[in-house]
């Protein structure tokens, strides 16, 4: 029985709170480590949790997440969102603090073999750079310096573009401009609010949002499966409220080459876009943790947890890599929040938790507090479900 280890460093990250039950059905022990009141908290399967406060230094969490996995025994140490990535990607300078034969270092260097110390969010632009290099399509970009770069450096990406932020997630640090007038007003107007951040003006393509969710070990990619996004929460550039899940081979091939130029191990995802003309799928980001559909593998017919699973135990698995086709998913609670009266939560498939009581009831409680109005009330959810 192969052991997980998953570090999170967010209170409200739906889709971290839906791994453990994921990982458990796939044969996992499943140990954590969490920030207080997070909704890790009201998980039931999870074999052992650690809940640390907000004052922990993140070189102190480093140190505590590599005994864990000492102590534990764990395959695999999960960086579960963006922050939790680049405190685990400390590993690799604070063995420099540490004799190389101590038990430090070595838990160290586990860690750091599952998390780098140069996280892909943190340089997407760069990443897209890598993709191209590969012979991925990917949109034009010319790299922004609000007081060197002129209106006439971005002419060949065409209007309108986009601004994007190294760094950014959920659709944050992404802005639409309708000239390269406009882009550059944007970032000069944004350097205190993204300090330090690589800022890109980026051809837009129109078309549809599609991504793929993976597993990966050694730069191999073990299973995956393809979907498009038919609805955002917060539109038009925030994560997927409603997607269908959708057999696209072009899709699933973008991410295998991903996988081999990154050399990444873990649970993945990269977002693309299908353009309206037809033509093949341009590359947009690729991101270096669980993404928010991860957990649901299983019912795509890709269950990623069981194909790491037997990877990390030698044993064999078939991959199908996404060859589910037509199934809409309303993913819980982001498209609740959206738009209570959205005909998806009875239409498609409503990914709420029932088997998970606790997490449910927790999910109902926070919700409506970080969205505000446009949430409803745990009745109204409660006849949508689909058992």
């Amino acid at each position: 029985m192969p052991t997980a280890l998953l570090v999170s460093c967010a209170m409200y990250r739906y889709g971290t709170a839906r791994m453990p039950a994921a990982l458990k059905a796939a044969g996992f022990r499943v140990f954590v480590i969490c920030p207080k009141d997070s909704l890790l908290e009201f998980c039931d399967q999870i074999d052992g949790r650690h809940c640390f406060s907000p004052e922990l230094a993140a070189d102190d969490l480093t140190v505590i997440a590599a005994r864990a996995a000492a102590q534990f025994r764990a395959d695999i140490v999960i960086g579960c969102e963006e922050s939790a990535v680049r405190v685990l990607g400390l590993a690799g300078r604070l063995q420099e603090r540490v004799k190389a034969d101590s038990a430090d270092a070595r838990n160290l260097r586990f860690v750091q073999a599952w998390c780098s110390d140069d996280p892909w969010e943190e340089k997407r632009s760069r990443c897209v750079d890598m993709a191209a290099a590969a012979g991925v399509r990917t949109p034009r970009q010319v790299a922004v310096d609000p007081h060197r770069t002129a209106a006439a450096d971005l002419a060949a990406l065409g209007e309108p573009l986009l601004l994007k932020y190294d760094g950014s997630s959920a659709g944050r640090g992404v802005l639409f401009a309708s000239s390269a007038g406009q882009a550059l007003a944007m970032a000069a107007s944004r350097s205190e609010e993204y300090p330090g951040r690589q800022a890109v003006a980026q051809e837009f393509v129109r078309g549809r949002a599609a991504s793929v969710s993976f597993c990966a070990l050694g730069g191999k990619m073990l299973e995956g499966f393809a979907y498009t996004v038919l609805r955002h929460e917060p539109a038009p550039f925030g994560p997927a409220s409603v997607i269908e899940l959708t057999p696209h081979p072009g899709l699933i091939d973008m991410a295998h080459r991903m996988v081999e130029v990154t050399g990444y191990s873990g649970f993945g995802g990269i977002d693309a876009i299908l353009p309206d003309d037809g033509s093949p799928p341009v590359f947009l980001e690729f991101n270096a943790r669980p993404t928010q559909t991860t957990h649901l593998g299983k019912l795509a017919g890709s269950d990623l947890c069981q194909a790491m699973a037997c990877a990390l135990a030698g044993a064999p698995y078939d991959a199908v890599l996404g060859r589910t086709s037509g199934r809409q998913v309303a993913l819980f609670p982001s498209e609740w929040a959206r738009d209570p009266n959205s005909p998806y939560l009875t239409s498609a498939h409503h990914d709420v938790p029932w088997t998970e009581r606790r997490l449910t009831a927790a999910i109902l409680t926070v919700t409506p507090q970080l969205h505000g109005t446009r949430a409803v009330t745990p009745a109204a959810v409660q006849a949508t479900a689909h058992p």
